[in-house]
């Protein structure tokens, strides 16, 4: 697989993946989801973390502030999310929806194993020629961390605005929900990035969703 390319026709096998507007006082920002139900929708908790006036979420392919959306009835960071201690452990965060999302929505099975091999596709909105559309990137594997509940992958074009979006494992023609980005990181080591397994938060994610009540 290339480390970007065009899916063509094979979009609507990812249409699950959606854009966030999140509005605070200091102006509208782009993160990027994933809708695990017709309701819920996952992203990073950093996406929503601190002073957040209003979320909408966009199941468009290219970002239009005038297209429908879908109102937000309640969210929740996780709750060992600690951003002072770690940008990426717990970067977790669910949305419930007013509305169902559209029914030809492809939900995608959560992958279960601690053995993860196969491919990788992210998603993301990010910002690319000053647009935000919906983008496919093939990163590669580089470690996976069972102790922070991660898959560090070998990510070369993170931007702005992907942070939330889903990584999708590809094996064995079935394509598996495997984890959220959150945090892109450049050093010595390379340019990867971290990204929480979802199959680690499955006991949080079907609990109770409640009013994001977190400390500001």
């Amino acid at each position: 697989m290339n480390d970007v390319f065009a899916l063509d026709q094979q979009w609507e096998l990812f249409n699950s993946s959606v854009l966030l507007e999140v509005k605070r006082p200091n102006g509208v920002f782009t993160c990027s989801g994933v809708a695990i139900s017709p309701t819920t929708i996952l992203t990073a908790a950093h996406c929503l973390d601190g002073e957040v006036l209003e979320v909408k979420v966009f199941n468009t392919t290219v970002y239009d502030p005038k297209a429908p959306f879908y109102e937000v009835k309640s969210s929740q960071i996780h709750p060992d999310y600690k951003p002072k201690y770690s940008a990426y452990e717990n970067d977790i965060a669910k949305i419930q929806l007013k509305k169902k999302l559209p029914a030809s929505i492809v939900f995608h099975p959560i992958y279960p194993k601690d053995d993860i091999t196969g491919d990788f596709i992210r998603f993301g909105f990010g910002e690319r020629n000053h647009t935000n559309n919906r983008t496919a990137i093939t990163p590669k594997f580089r470690f996976v961390n069972i102790l922070h509940k991660v898959i560090e992958l070998d990510d070369h074009f993170s931007m702005s605005g992907d942070s939330g979006g889903p990584i999708f494992l590809i094996k064995k023609n079935k394509i598996y929900l495997l984890a959220i980005h959150s945090t892109f990181s450049t050093g010595p080591q390379g340019e990867f990035s971290y990204n929480p397994l979802v199959s680690k938060y499955l006991d949080w994610i079907n609990s109770k969703t409640r009013k994001n009540t977190r400390d500001q």
